[in-house]
């Protein structure tokens, strides 16, 4: 009587194993697919923004100045930045992000986009620039009250540069900071 016994406990040991196998493949076939799709969709939605950094290329170079206006190491200030963070304030907590992306283009031309959308375009005005300082302030084409962004409210800014990374600085104590990356 034994015999049977002991063999259907084994074949249910057996039935068991495998089902343990195949829900451990399952698993990891589904959790493959939700890291694959979240990756794409993440992909696809920094695309969509980044298509609309194109944007600024239909303003006329000469829109402001017509030379370039940043020389030496400052000309890395040109391009594409992600906002990455923010600090400062009077609990030095920073703010939370109003826009994502600053580009900066050649002859002092920037522009700021917020969840896909050019929200102001504008010019940089140099206000002191030597190898060791750039300070700049941000003016915008639209009514910084309209445009509702950090950098435009308080236009004036030390510019920080290192590797890929750009801090623009408040001048004074109790304002923000911003933090951005390059991704272009």
């Amino acid at each position: 009587m034994q015999a049977p016994y002991a063999t259907f406990l084994r074949d249910l040991a057996s039935i068991e194993n495998k089902n343990k196998k195949a829900m451990k493949k399952l698993f990891r076939t589904m959790v493959l697919i939700a890291i694959l799709f979240s990756t794409f969709t993440q992909c696809q939605k920094e695309n969509n923004e980044l298509s609309y950094l194109n944007l600024l290329d239909s303003l006329s170079p000469s829109k402001y100045y017509s030379a370039p206006i940043l020389n030496g190491k400052n000309t890395n200030l040109n391009g594409t930045w992600k906002v990455i963070g923010t600090s400062g304030g009077i609990a030095g907590t920073g703010y939370t992000p109003d826009f994502n992306y600053l580009v900066i283009k050649n002859n002092g031309i920037f522009g700021i986009i917020r969840n896909g959308n050019l929200i102001t375009t504008g010019k940089i005005s140099i206000l002191n620039q030597t190898e060791e300082e750039l300070r700049v302030e941000f003016i915008s084409e639209k009514d910084p009250a309209i445009v509702r962004s950090e950098i435009v409210q308080d236009p004036e800014k030390f510019i920080v540069i290192h590797n890929d990374t750009l801090n623009l600085n408040a001048p004074c104590c109790d304002r923000f900071n911003t933090q951005l990356k390059r991704v272009k």
